[in-house]
């Protein structure tokens, strides 16, 4: 399994377009829990409007990616408007996950830097600015489809620093990384780590902060935790998890999760149940 589909696993892409057509004027998108937004600018130019009024100016055909929910609003400068499909996204359940970790607060990528999505594109807008049957099932798959291949280019072209993107994008960090995925379950060590990536200990676990942020145990656990958030919101029982997860016992199982979210597995699920009714 490659480095992106070993995170993908666990960590699904989910969007909803809610939205397509022209902007004329200015207008507000809602914040929702755990939703980001993917804008698809097709014809520019217009202005994104972030907090305390900064201004971010998209010239010319873009993707607008917010990895999170993010306050913004669009404005468009020119008398006709400008042309776009709005959709929110989910990033794994709106978890925090290396999907997201080291990501700026907005994305915008010209469509122009984009080879090979032409067609992907087109299909987009065939569908959300026509009339066929199975139209937003269509368009959902399609922009789908365009995060994960925006996400292939993140990788590819190593464009976002100091990031799990960025430690992706790196030949030997990202075999540790992709081992991480597959199998976070395993009692990875340093010494295991740095042998995956074919690295002295001490060259790797500098390599590995300097690229991702965080120091590569710390990644793990993080990557468990969110794994054990994600299982216990589709109903897995508790006392199971730290099996899974890498944990000699339920008992250090629920302590790493109380550190890293001041709650309890049980009392966290409650919290996530009551904000989600």
């Amino acid at each position: 399994m490659d480095r992106l589909s070993s995170l993908l696993q666990h960590f699904k892409i989910k969007t909803n377009v809610f939205s397509h057509g022209t902007l004329c004027g200015e207008h507000a998108f809602e914040i929702q829990a755990g939703m980001g937004h993917i804008h698809i600018i097709k014809k520019a130019p217009l202005e994104i409007i972030l907090k305390e009024n900064q201004i971010v100016e998209v010239a010319e055909s873009s993707i607008v990616f917010f990895p999170r929910p993010t306050e913004h609003s669009f404005r468009s400068i020119k008398p006709e408007g400008a042309d776009m499909v709005c959709a929110k996204v989910s990033i794994g359940s709106g978890l925090q996950n290396p999907l997201i970790l080291g990501m700026p607060e907005v994305l915008v990528i010209p469509t122009s830097k984009l080879t090979g999505f032409e067609e992907i594109f087109n299909l987009l807008y065939q569908e959300a600015f026509g009339d066929r049957c199975g139209r937003q099932h269509a368009i959902d798959h399609l922009m789908d489809y365009l995060t994960v291949r925006m996400y292939r280019f993140l990788i590819q072209e190593n464009l976002i620093p100091t990031s799990a993107i960025a430690g992706m994008a790196d030949s030997k960090i990202s075999k540790a990384i992709e081992a991480m995925h597959s199998q976070p379950g395993q009692s990875w060590n340093l010494d295991q780590l740095a042998q995956e990536a074919g690295m002295s200990r001490a060259r790797f676990a500098d390599h590995f902060k300097e690229k991702v942020g965080v120091a590569p145990i710390a990644y793990l656990t993080e990557l468990r935790i969110n794994l054990a958030m994600r299982k216990l919101q589709e109903g897995r029982p508790i006392k199971n998890l730290h099996r899974e997860l890498g944990y000699a016992s339920a008992s250090s199982f629920t302590r790493v999760f109380h550190q890293k979210n001041g709650l309890t597995p049980k009392e966290w699920l409650v919290n996530s149940c009551l904000s989600t009714s």
